[in-house]
């Protein structure tokens, strides 16, 4: 399944660990290069042979591919994605198991262009108008992701890709989780993933327990990076991974003047502690940013949370429906 171009190796062979080098060809595609590496595994720029396009294809890291679980994981949150197709959310093409040599791999579509956060890096905090575009797209994705009951739990920065004509797509969808087939998807003793995202970013309730990540904390998430975007630091910092967890769960933002009031507006909708007083999901943040769009303030109101709308009389989530895309006024 995996031979050098030069040097075919025996299927017997384990899976390199530090890394495939270029040239090689496994699954039907020839690897060129190293795109990205994660906590789970290296993205790969490579060649589909059969097509002659180009793709790249993640494969699960060494320690993470000698768990039988942990490959499961890993293939089944591909599978999961490959369900969804959006212009805003990167396409899963395929994907691959060769369990004797540890080797697990997804196809995605090649999109260049620059993370959100090295584009923060390399020209500083975005214009208003910039930021908000950027976060429309993403929430689209995240919408069409909820409806289809996939929470993505590590929206950042460093997982929205901006081409050089504005569309901004999620990266990784590695940590995807079907919220239907994970209630009954368990192991004894451990939680069905054991990364669950990332901390500057995360949902209070998904830090204290990664079981309770839902839509809501993808919004928190969203709202992380949208502040990001705007400022170039993160909502909330910590000298050590507890105290910055402390301080998201317990602290409020502080938004300096450089934010607009009504982006603080949306902001307080979207990093709200209470995931019950947050905006619930993509299609609820998708109507928020609309709202702001046509100048008026946004609000919780019918688009809130599942659990607040269901103990609230004559509140109902807005049904999905085709939207037409909005320029935010700088």
């Amino acid at each position: 399944m995996l031979a050098a171009v030069a040097t075919p190796q025996p299927l017997n062979t384990p899976a390199p660990t530090e890394g495939i080098p270029p040239g090689t060809e496994m699954f039907g595609y020839r690897i060129e290069g190293v795109l990205g590496r994660g906590g789970m595994g290296t993205v790969y720029k490579a060649i589909q042979l059969s097509l002659q396009r180009t793709v790249a294809v993640k494969v699960l890291g060494g320690r993470f591919a000698r768990s039988p679980q942990m490959a499961n994981d890993f293939l089944r949150e591909a599978r999961a994605t490959a369900k969804l197709t959006h212009q805003n959310l990167v396409m899963v093409h395929d994907v691959h198991a060769d369990p004797e040599r540890r080797l697990y791999a997804y196809v995605m579509e090649y999109v260049p262009g620059t993370t959100l956060s090295q584009m923060v890096t390399d020209q500083g905090p975005l214009k208003r108008a910039s930021a908000l575009h950027i976060t429309y797209q993403i929430a689209q994705a995240l919408a069409a992701a909820h409806r289809a009951d996939l929470i993505h739990r590590d929206i950042k920065p460093d997982n929205i890709l901006v081409t050089q004509n504005g569309l901004a797509k999620v990266l990784d969808l590695g940590l995807v989780r079907d919220r239907l087939e994970g209630q009954t998807v368990r192991t004894p003793g451990r939680r069905l993933l054991t990364i669950v995202g990332t901390p500057e970013w995360s949902a209070p309730e998904q830090s204290r327990d990664p079981d309770e990540a839902s839509t809501a904390s993808d919004i928190f998430s969203l709202g992380a990076t949208l502040f990001y975007a705007m400022t170039g630091q993160p909502p909330f910092n910590g000298n050590t991974v507890i105290d910055l967890i402390v301080n998201v769960c317990t602290q409020d933002p502080t938004y300096p003047a450089t934010i607009p009031r009504d982006c603080q507006a949306l902001l307080d909708l979207m990093l709200a502690k209470d995931p019950d007083r947050r905006l619930s999901d993509g299609e609820a943040l998708v109507k928020a940013m609309e709202d702001l769009a046509k100048g008026k303030t946004p609000k919780l109101d019918d688009t809130g949370s599942r659990e607040f709308a269901a103990a609230t009389p004559g509140r109902t989530p807005m049904p999905g429906r085709r939207r037409r895309r909005f320029r935010y006024r700088r």
